[in-house]
């Protein structure tokens, strides 16, 4: 009962806490039937919170053991259904529990059920997939030992591509795979088990590398990332297919990956170049205060512009009450989550899943303390009703408000600087040209090795 609950409430949050938030393959997961979820894991407890969203089955969690050290943590991890799974490494003594486990999980199986671990074994929050554990293979291998291959489990991979899950009204694409069928390995486990658990751990590894966006190296990735700041728009707006913009937006950011990686390997000098290039543009742009879509949209010239600001201004004034209102009402129960998550973590892949674990908890508890004291005010619930339904709606238009305020202050500091400094932002544009004509070359390059 409490799980139901608490699936509905983290639902409603994940939809609030992301701007955009798309599912591809939602179908795949079974209906019925034993099903073992395997996902890449880049946001520490935000990755399971949002995967329990995804299907109206009860899942069944694989955790490190070592969150059950406390009387009151074990109990909370049993009501949300986290089963321990002990290493070595950092749980001494206790790995040979993992045998009883393994057990409880065939049985659960037995039973049609689902359960969920994320076999790299480790959160970082990073656009790279760190080595597979086995232990998904042997458990549903071991599973179908036990029932003569008869039970039918399947794998289903998913890939969580968040744009950033630490910060509030970010994307988050998932893309679901189609199932794995365990009985296709029986040949191959009748004959060499250890062979069996390889193949698998490896067909699960091929399946979320397809799944996400995985770049092994610290600084190809933050070339990528730079690319796609700068031309990634264009591109998309290129793409002529009836994919979901989202799901556009990931086929894009995989093709550019491809290219810097076939770049790499055929021309390093050449990329190196192009990569000192954009460095250079990006931290003068950033020297400046400034962004490359302002750069971009001044490179089209400053009519759209102070068209954007005029109307921008009129947006400003117009909603200044109801923005003072929807600051007023929010304020504290948006940020206390995220000053508590430096607090609880140091660990930068925690602070997202923190945050919309307490911001559950904290607006929960402000909305419900606001509602109560305005009904005593106004002693009439039809306005309390009203009151709590603007609640949320003026806590989205305060922080839309406020980014559009940050996006005319941009406007404006780039007029200023267009007529202080008319010569530094004619250069600024003229790097920018000079950037995308080499990505397009590199682009139109790399489609021809495809053909």
């Amino acid at each position: 009962m409490l799980y139901s609950a608490l699936r509905l409430i983290f639902r409603i949050s994940v939809r609030l806490y992301f701007n955009k938030l798309h599912i591809k393959g939602a179908g795949n997961i079974p209906l019925k039937g034993p099903v073992f979820l395997v996902a890449n894991h880049p946001s520490g407890f935000m990755d399971p919170i949002v995967i329990g969203t995804l299907t109206g089955r009860p899942i069944f969690f694989l955790a490190k053991g070592a969150l059950f050290n406390g009387k009151l943590s074990r109990w909370i991890l049993n009501v949300l259904h986290v089963i321990p799974i002990f290493r070595g490494d950092e749980t001494p003594g206790h790995a040979k529990k993992n045998e009883e486990i393994f057990s409880l999980c065939h049985k659960h199986f037995a039973k049609g059920g689902t359960i969920l671990a994320f076999p790299e074994g480790i959160s970082l929050t990073e656009r790279k997939i760190k080595k597979i554990k086995t232990g998904t293979a042997r458990i549903c291998l071991g599973a179908e030992a036990e029932n003569n291959f008869m039970l039918d489990i399947k794998i289903v991979t998913i890939g969580l591509n968040f744009s950033n899950p630490h910060k509030f009204q970010s994307d988050l694409f998932v893309n679901i795979g189609e199932p794995i069928r365990v009985s296709d390995y029986y040949e191959i486990y009748k004959a060499d088990n250890f062979k069996a658990v390889e193949e698998l751990t490896d067909g699960i590894r091929k399946n979320i590398e397809s799944q996400v966006v995985a770049i092994q190296d610290a600084e190809t990735d933050k070339l990528v990332g730079n690319i796609e700041q700068i031309y990634k728009s264009q591109l998309i707006s290129e793409v002529a297919d009836t994919n979901n913009e989202m799901e556009k937006d990931f086929n894009t950011t995989k093709s550019i990956s491809e290219s810097v990686h076939y770049f790499l390997l055929k021309d390093p000098g050449r990329l190196k170049k192009l990569k000192d290039e954009i460095d250079l543009y990006l931290n003068q742009i950033e020297r400046l205060s400034l962004n490359d879509s302002i750069i971009k949209r001044m490179g089209k010239g400053q009519s759209s512009l102070y068209l954007d600001a005029l109307i921008s201004s009129v947006y400003l004034f117009l909603g200044f009450p109801f923005f003072v209102f929807g600051l007023i009402n929010n304020y504290f129960p948006f940020r206390i989550p995220f000053w508590l998550s430096g607090y609880i973590s140091k660990r930068p892949e925690l602070y997202g899943s923190i945050a919309i674990s307490l911001g559950t908890l904290t607006f929960l508890l402000f909305y419900s303390l606001q509602i109560f004291l305005f009904n005593l005010w106004a002693n009439d619930w039809f306005l309390a009703l009203l009151y709590g339904i603007l609640l949320p709606v003026s806590g989205q238009f305060a922080f839309y408000y406020h980014k559009r305020f940050i996006t005319i202050r941009g406007n404006w500091k780039v007029f200023s600087l267009f007529y202080k400094k008319a010569t530094l932002i004619t250069s600024l544009i003229s790097k920018r040209e000079a950037i995308l004509y080499e990505l397009k070359k590199g682009k139109d390059e790399f489609i021809e090795t495809k053909k």
